[in-house]
């Protein structure tokens, strides 16, 4: 069966995880979180013998199936290339590169950005997309102001993660850490704290944390996840506090591998697919730095797939929003995109993850984004948000380095 060939797929990397000692907390366990999330909540649906609902995909058992043995395949290509060429690295952790009067004013400028930046989430932000028919889970909005939040949104964690890197991971981190729960709250979308606040407890636990102190970091993690719930939570009202924090994880994975099994509909349906080839993954990440006025949405190489498989579908492609990326690896290259897709991007996380020590602004902008965004946005929106972090982490880094230079002139 193939939720057996699965089981065994996730077994073996969590052989692997044993054998090279990879943590759970880690970019190779959140991949796989997802990957469990993404195929087990479909399976479950087309289990639950209950007749076709509003998502008739989620009970094609035949489309399931194929799901778990294209995710099979696939976590076992990422554990084979983490058992062969995986080493550890810790994240170092170097002395301040300024003096602690520079620290208070980062802080104090933060502080004014986070205000600012609260206010417009408040009347901006994706709960007011939500509320008006518009989801943007993502954090990408529909022009105008909503484009001005996110920006905001996304120069703030630009903030925290250039001061990781000039300061290290201190008090004044934890508490613009702290400020990024806050505009996550405010502004009801996930998609920014919760890659950062992972990326926080890397490097955390790259310090060398005692083994008495691992469950409290662990507690401290989950504590994130349920944070991260419950602010989604607070939009999408229940009758009970549990329904409240499992519904947004079920309509996650549901939404999530929905575009998979849409894309499995698309190949099986048409006579001579419309595949990518691989456009999705070079195209794409360029147009998507276009502004939607320039009618970004008809150049995307994915939106053409979606176009070309829609009239095969009960429903529109991506009826509620969500992504999972084996959907557009299927749209690439057929049934071998999702081993092919899978084993470059587990290349690519070895080779930051080597590099993090001599490529720290990289590192720390790629892993929020790329690195832990992969599994559920599609590409070239994760590239999009990649660019604008370490494109601001360097204009925050020319300004320091600016300001040095005029003291010392002084």
């Amino acid at each position: 069966m193939p939720i057996c060939l699965f089981a065994a797929s996730v077994f073996l990397v969590v052989i692997v995880a044993r054998k090279k000692q990879i943590r759970m907390l880690s970019p190779f366990g959140i991949f796989m979180v997802f990957q469990v999330l993404y195929n087990l909540t479909p399976w479950l649906a087309a289990s639950s013998g209950s007749g076709p609902g509003l998502l008739s995909l989620l009970y094609d058992r035949a489309l399931v199936n194929i799901q778990l043995v294209l995710a099979s395949v696939s976590n076992i290509c990422f554990a084979l290339v983490f058992l062969i060429f995986y080493r550890d690295v810790k994240f170092t952790q170097l002395p301040p590169l300024s003096s602690n009067r520079v620290r208070r004013n980062y802080l104090l400028l933060a502080c004014l950005f986070f205000l600012v930046t609260c206010a417009l989430c408040e009347r901006y932000g994706w709960h007011q997309l939500l509320s008006a028919g518009n989801s943007a889970d993502d954090g990408q909005t529909l022009g105008g102001m909503f484009t001005v939040a996110a920006y905001f949104k996304f120069f703030s964690v630009a903030i925290y993660l250039y001061y990781l890197y000039r300061f290290g991971l201190d008090r004044g981190a934890w508490f613009l850490l702290g400020q990024q729960a806050i505009v996550m709250v405010v502004d009801g979308a996930r998609t920014t704290f919760l890659p950062i606040f992972l990326v926080t407890m890397f490097i955390y636990l790259d310090k060398g944390i005692e083994r008495k102190r691992l469950r409290a970091i662990y507690i401290l993690a989950l504590g994130g996840f349920i944070l991260s719930i419950g602010t989604r939570s607070l939009i999408l009202r229940n009758e009970s506090v549990l329904q409240d924090l499992v519904t947004p994880v079920l309509i996650e994975g549901s939404m999530g591998s929905y575009v998979c099994l849409q894309s499995i509909q698309g190949v099986k349906a048409l006579p001579h697919p419309p595949y990518t080839l691989g456009s999705t993954y070079i195209i794409d990440p360029i147009v998507w730095l276009l502004p939607q006025s320039m009618g970004r949405e008809d150049l995307l190489s994915f939106k053409e797939w979606s176009d070309k498989v829609s009239p095969t579908l009960n429903e529109r492609f991506a009826p509620m929003g969500g992504f999972y990326y084996l959907s557009e690896a299927v749209a690439a290259y057929s049934y071998v995109g999702p081993a092919i897709v899978t084993t470059i991007f587990a290349f690519s996380m070895i080779w930051i993850d080597r590099h993090k020590n001599t490529h720290r602004i990289l590192y720390l902008a790629w892993m929020p984004t790329v690195g832990l965004l992969f599994v559920k946005v599609v590409f070239g929106n994760g590239v999009k948000i990649f660019v604008i972090t370490i494109l601001s982490m360097h204009v925050l880094h020319f300004f320091s380095r600016l300001s040095v230079s005029h003291r010392r002139v002084e």
